[in-house]
């Protein structure tokens, strides 16, 4: 699941500074925020479940 869930983090992260940058409409930026918040907080969970 990991190997999912980290390009998906960096790809919305990427994305997300590229609509930054370029006059992209504000449901991009909402969507690039939420893909990145949900990823991060799973990846986050799942750490601190299974451990280092």
């Amino acid at each position: 699941m990991n190997r999912l869930l980290w390009p998906l983090l960096v790809l919305s992260v990427l994305g997300n500074a590229v609509a930054s940058f370029t006059p992209a409409d504000t449901a991009v930026h909402l969507a690039f925020g939420t893909v990145t918040a949900l990823t991060a907080t799973v990846l986050f969970v799942r750490r601190v479940r299974i451990g280092p």
